[in-house]
């Protein structure tokens, strides 16, 4: 734990985009050392120079959460130095709250308190090595990126004690490791510089630069190649880190903006030396289970499996490139795939815990975690219980429900009070988002969304969820009832089309027919005519990878359709690999989707994993 002598201090500021150094010495007698540290926004920490820590577990406004770090390795008998770099965003991103910065921590010794951090002990200053308060984004979803300087000092003062109060708690789950060095190998001996990794990567950037004079320098990272460049300026992002050098050599290692990508572009000088370029990669520590496919399904099952580390860090991440955020939808998946590739299960648990905090006043989670006013999407909250299910039924742990069984109760009565006398729930108005996939009809109704009232899927999927919820209920002892037939036969009233046999997805214009809302009314038990052939695809709009599972499911109802569905994994995750994939993308149309900004590594594809347990493990 964080002495309860410690303070929070910072220096005296409340700029944003800050860069913060502190220094405090401390004695070691040669016993155990563990280092206690928590930061706003993120930090990076030093013991004699030696880095031994770095990325925080964001928290929210009311709860903030510290690491614990045996530094005792780094450690001499005597005098020791602790050095803390502090950034604080101060922007609201998907994955950070802006508040003001600071910095606390104690270091224990032999189970003793040797040090903590006060406004009399602690020194502080801004740090000179980064380019301040300059608050240029990568992506809205990402914040801020970074720029370093080569030629700098830092001018340590005395700290002020901020008034910062929050429910300190353990990091809940492990930190990450690094591994080794991956070097960039030069692709265009052109006038561009372009470098590739060789397989999509994420980490930190290490670069070793040796320029003619002072000078700056661009370094841009993306996952596509276009018109012979990486493709870094995306519709307002802007994918790149900035380095001012001095004349010499200058080397650099960035860990406060982690990198996503396959490919790095080098803007500087035609003097610039490049004499080492690539990234530290780091991943969330796991055991793999022992593998059991060959041939295609083994590439596939292989690729899934990676795709899933590239998108563990602090939390699950849809994707490490483009935004870095969780979702719950996303990480849904991410989660029952773990199960099957991965040994341990306690991130799953710290990640629902986690998103059990971003409840809103409305009854609804935010979108992703931590953030705040966010545009909720009712869909995602509404199969939050799912993913709760889908962790009890695996791992068997219900003490889980006394944690997250509050936010449970809150969403579903959200829901259940929206029932309208039809039986139906009706459309959330703007600024809810009302999307379920990335396809036509389910991306939600954009600006006329207000013109609807019900459509086919939140229905069910509010049904689904309630199947679910309720085996909760069951074991924790809760009463939560509503009336199941009233919404089936109100679905089959508003939505089934008798003539075509199938469920269409909004009750007002046009009439328009997918494989993920039919694979959803087959999953709560209604039936029709042609909706085999709706969720095989037949005429209808086909469901995006994200969504798969639901079909898969659907269709799984019969034994008879598990080729069907094997032969469905094996022709779309094929065609990714035989175009180069070395992680499952976001969409089928790659890097072409989104205006170019298409994912290339995407934690929702990693589904095959699933089924190939379900169907292929013996």
């Amino acid at each position: 734990m964080i002495d309860s002598k410690a303070r929070w201090v910072w220096i005296d500021s409340k700029k944003s985009d800050e860069y913060c150094s502190f220094t405090q010495d401390f004695s070691c007698d040669g016993n155990k050392t563990v280092l206690n540290i928590c930061a706003v926004t993120n930090y990076v920490a030093y013991v004699n120079g030696e880095r031994v820590g770095f990325g925080i577990f964001a928290g929210y406004t009311f709860e903030k959460y510290f690491d614990q770090i045996d530094v005792t390795a780094y450690c001499k008998k005597g005098k020791n130095q602790l050095t803390v770099t502090v950034w604080n965003e101060g922007f609201n991103s998907s994955t950070h709250i802006a508040e003001r910065g600071g910095l606390i921590f104690s270091i224990e010794q032999g189970g003793q308190t040797v040090a903590f951090s006060s406004q009399d002990l602690t020194r502080g200053g801004l740090h000179g090595g980064y380019i301040q308060n300059r608050c240029r984004r990568i992506t809205f979803q990402l914040g801020y990126t970074s720029g370093m300087v080569s030629d700098y000092s830092i001018e340590y003062g005395k700290c002020v004690e901020v008034d910062l109060t929050y429910n300190l708690k353990p990091r809940p789950i492990n930190k990450l490791i690094e591994g080794d060095f991956v070097c960039a190998k030069p692709i265009f001996a052109q006038d561009k510089r372009i470098f590739d990794l060789g397989r999509e990567t994420v980490g930190y950037l290490a670069v070793d630069f040796e320029c003619e004079e002072d000078c700056e320098i661009k370094i841009a990272y993306g996952e596509h190649l276009k018109d012979g460049q990486v493709r870094y300026l995306i519709d307002g992002r802007d994918f790149s880190l900035d380095f001012a050098c001095k004349k010499g050599v200058n080397k650099f290692e960035q860990f406060f903006v982690r990198v996503a990508g396959r490919y790095l572009e080098v803007f500087a000088p035609k003097g610039v030396k490049i004499n080492k370029i690539g990234i530290i990669p780091v991943m969330y520590p796991q055991k793999e289970k022992e593998g059991f496919l060959t041939g295609i399904d083994k590439q596939i099952y292989d690729v899934c499996v990676r795709t899933l580390r590239l998108c563990m860090h602090e939390h699950y991440e849809d994707c490490p490139w483009r935004e870095q955020a969780l979702y719950v939808l996303d990480s849904r998946n991410q989660m029952l795939c773990g199960y099957y590739a991965f040994e341990d299960t306690s991130f799953q648990r710290a990640n629902l815990v986690f998103m059990s905090n971003g409840l809103r006043e409305d009854g609804l989670l935010e979108l992703t975690y931590p953030a705040v006013n966010t545009p909720a999407i009712p869909f995602f909250s509404v199969m939050y219980p799912v993913a709760v299910f889908e962790y009890v039924e695996h791992t068997g742990d219900e003490t889980i429900l006394s944690e997250v069984m509050p936010t449970l109760l809150k969403i579903m009565n959200f829901f259940k009070a929206k029932i309208a006398e039809n039986g139906l729930i009706g459309i959330l108005p703007a600024p809810y988002w009302n999307f379920y996939e990335w396809a036509d009809g389910s991306d939600g109704f954009g600006e006329n969304q207000d013109k609807f009232k019900f459509d086919l899927i939140l229905n069910c999927a509010f049904l689904y969820s309630y199947e679910r919820f309720k085996k909760l209920c069951d074991k924790f002892g809760t009463d939560f009832e509503v009336d199941q037939e009233k919404i089936k036969n109100a679905i089959e009233k508003n939505f089934y089309d008798e003539e075509k046999g199938m469920f269409f997805l909004c009750n007002e214009g046009e009439k328009k027919y997918s494989q993920l809302g039919n694979a959803f009314a087959k999953l709560v038990g209604l039936n029709g005519k042609n909706l085999l052939s709706a969720i095989k695809g037949n005429g209808v709009i086909e469901a995006t990878l994200s969504m798969l599972g639901y079909v898969y499911d659907a269709l799984l109802m019969d034994k008879s359709n598990e080729d069907f569905v094997l032969q469905d994994i094996r022709s779309k995750y094929k065609m990714m690999l035989d175009l180069g994939a070395t992680s499952f993308w976001e969409t089928m149309l790659g890097e072409a989707d989104f205006g170019g900004a298409g994912s290339l590594c995407h934690g929702w594809s990693a589904m095959p994993i699933y089924y190939y347990n379900k169907l292929l493990r013996g």
